[in-house]
């Protein structure tokens, strides 16, 4: 049987292969800046979803509590929609990003707790509140996405856009505070 991670492999390899089709052959600098972009987010939400997956199992060995049911919930759901927005980005770039977008504020909105990684898995209260500045990053990102398909000066905000999730990545895993299971969406 394939562990979680093999299955989030095979789930999310082939759209991240489409997006780098878009990459390499995009027909302008914008496409394939924002493809760029999307690439590194795929490989990011595979390698979080492995996370949240695991760790929801493993909560589940160590910890009966109702609340895991509804992220258990909220992950599957999330990377759902996630894989439906990765796949159509690799035929609709800006229509696939909204919908990854989209599944972010999904998550944020539905998950309620966050895991925290130790010997032990400890749950947190992490409402609404505490998910306010994702949540405004995730609304800057739709708005600028929606820009983009416009064309509303789409080399400037695919070449943003592309700088954010470079930065969201480089603060997430060069910089890391926390260990990576302890990272939010």
């Amino acid at each position: 049987m394939l562990s979680i991670a093999g299955i989030m492999f095979l789930l999310f390899f082939p759209a991240c292969l489409g997006l780098l089709w878009q990459v390499i052959g995009g027909d302008e600098l914008s496409t394939q800046l924002l493809a760029l972009g999307i690439l590194l987010l795929c490989v990011d939400q595979a390698r979080m979803a492995v996370v949240d997956l695991e760790q929801v199992a493993q909560a589940r060995q160590q910890i009966q509590d109702a609340r895991l049911k509804r992220f258990y919930q909220a992950t599957v759901s999330t990377i759902a929609l996630e894989l439906l927005g990765f796949y159509a980005a690799t035929l609709w770039l800006g229509w696939g990003s909204l919908v990854i977008l989209l599944s972010q504020v999904w998550f944020n909105l539905w998950a309620g707790i966050q895991l925290h990684s130790a010997e032990k898995i400890a749950i947190q209260a992490w409402g609404i509140p505490q998910r306010l500045p994702v949540l405004g990053a995730d609304a800057i990102g739709l708005v600028l996405v929606s820009l983009w398909m416009l064309k509303i000066a789409p080399l400037g905000i695919a070449t943003g856009l592309l700088a954010l999730v470079s930065l969201y990545g480089a603060m997430k895993y060069a910089l890391p505070a926390k260990p990576l299971s302890e990272v939010s969406r």
